[in-house]
């Protein structure tokens, strides 16, 4: 077997991986890590059988090599070292950024991956809507059915093929972000050639808010709820329009204000179909209002201010961090005073993306980890705004799709972050896995666009 022929072999290895990772990323965790050791151990071999460093360079490269030095050195002076050494090999799974930016080049690779994954989440939230129809229902887990979960407010938390209510609903918020997008950019095509649905995109839409539905997890709707808005903003950013404009309906196109109507209705349409898909929500009274009132209730989320205080002392204490997933060990030395009022299980961690980044890593991991963020947003608008610097007319099918995916992927991650005020989602493997995925697509949009002059 010649060197091409491994090399090829290798690439194809690579390819399987990818369609592998988009087809499990909602079944299961076991399978979608696997695929992405082909991926990897496939880059070696072709690193090996090529001689070569084979690496995308993109902005991101020496902020996250700095954030995961910080993070090393953050272990080496923490609490227990060794037990940070073992947690550190976590961040693997940010290797499906890497990877993607460096083999994907097709866009109808891009295509197929998405559809992939709309299909298979779409399949996984229906899953989802059942399992709060018909408590109990686990086909995964048939010999323990207590995944899941009941909410204080009286609801069944959906769990999907996860473990945990919100890792479903994190995971489902990153794909309904995008799958939204998708759905938006047909508005202008409904507009000029008046039609009133695309029924491809609209249903997967339609399903995925389902499923975040039912998985009653409220920090995946607030950050859905700040995504939709964030994506209707970055349209209406790249249709030109301004707050002057939007004030004066008179000085915008007739078009144009037909699409602004269109957006928010179907923005209200989406929110009530999904609802309405699931029985209790007939009840003004419903698990899903009492849930999402309960958000803005300072009694039922008074623990969750307790674990912020107690954080933010042992943040104090340790400005360099206590090192990577030390957090629950650590915790429990500035949470005595506040013991009354904790439940069993709750140190685990902060509740919250961005004290965990500053307890364990400690001030200066956390400068690092949002310059990352502000590296992506910044790029991720970059890409957008440069999409939209051509005239309508002059945009290929292509181009626009890629428009779509690019403020889906940016609003996903806005989303995500959103979410992440509540919960540690950035530490919760299979969202987090598939915030590189997202993240990652938005990068590939630069790539592959022909129009590229960067």
């Amino acid at each position: 077997m010649s060197q091409k022929d491994i090399a090829r072999f290798c690439k194809k290895a690579i390819n399987f991986g990818f369609y592998s990772i988009t087809l499990f990323f909602a079944i299961s965790i076991s399978a979608t890590q696997i695929a992405l050791s082909i991926i990897l151990l496939s880059w070696i071999a072709l690193m090996l059988v090529e001689k070569r460093i084979i690496f995308a360079r993109i902005p991101l490269n020496y902020p996250f090599l700095i954030y995961f030095c910080i993070v090393i050195i953050a272990a080496l002076l923490g609490a227990d070292f060794s037990h940070s050494a073992k947690a550190i090999h976590k961040f693997w799974i940010a290797m499906t950024f890497f990877a993607m930016l460096t083999f994907i080049e097709d866009m109808r690779m891009v295509r197929r991956l998405i559809y992939i994954l709309l299909i298979t989440t779409s399949i996984v939230s229906i899953y989802g809507v059942l399992q709060h129809i018909f408590p109990g229902l686990d086909i995964a887990r048939p010999e323990g059915r207590k995944v899941v979960q009941w909410t204080a407010e009286g609801g069944v938390a959906s769990t999907g093929f996860f473990d945990h209510h919100m890792t479903y609903g994190g995971f489902l918020l990153l794909i309904f972000s995008l799958s939204f997008s998708l759905s938006l950019s047909r508005v202008q095509q409904i507009v000029k050639n008046k039609q009133f649905f695309f029924l491809h995109t609209v249903l997967p839409t339609i399903l995925i808010f389902a499923g975040l539905i039912s998985s009653m997890t409220r920090n995946a709707w607030m950050g859905s709820i700040f995504a939709m808005f964030f994506i209707i903003v970055l349209v209406f950013v790249g249709q030109g329009f301004s707050p002057a404009k939007i004030s004066k309906p008179e000085g915008l196109p007739y078009r144009k204000r037909k699409i602004i109507a269109f957006s928010v209705i179907g923005s209200i349409f989406l929110f009530l179909t999904a609802y309405t898909l699931l029985p209790t929500a007939y009840s003004l009274q419903s698990p899903f209002l009492n849930r999402f009132k309960s958000i803005f209730n300072i009694s039922t989320n008074i623990e969750r201010f307790y674990i912020w205080k107690s954080t933010i002392d042992m943040i104090i204490e340790h400005p360099l961090g206590v090192g990577m997933d030390n957090y629950s060990k650590a915790i429990n030395n500035y949470r005595g005073k506040y013991s009354h009022k904790f439940s069993a299980g709750s140190d685990a961690h902060a509740h919250n993306t961005i004290l965990t980044q500053a307890a364990e890593h400690g001030i200066i991991g956390l400068a690092v980890f949002l310059w990352i963020w502000i590296i992506f947003f910044k790029e991720g608008i970059k890409i957008y705004l440069n999409l939209r610097s051509q005239k309508p007319e002059a945009r290929s099918q292509n181009e626009k799709f890629m428009e779509s995916i690019t403020i889906g992927g940016v609003g996903a991650v806005a989303g995500f972050h959103v979410a992440g005020m509540f919960e540690n989602n950035f530490g919760d493997a299979e969202v987090a896995t598939m915030m590189w995925f997202i993240m990652g697509l938005v990068f590939l949009m630069k790539k592959i666009n022909p129009n590229n002059t960067d």
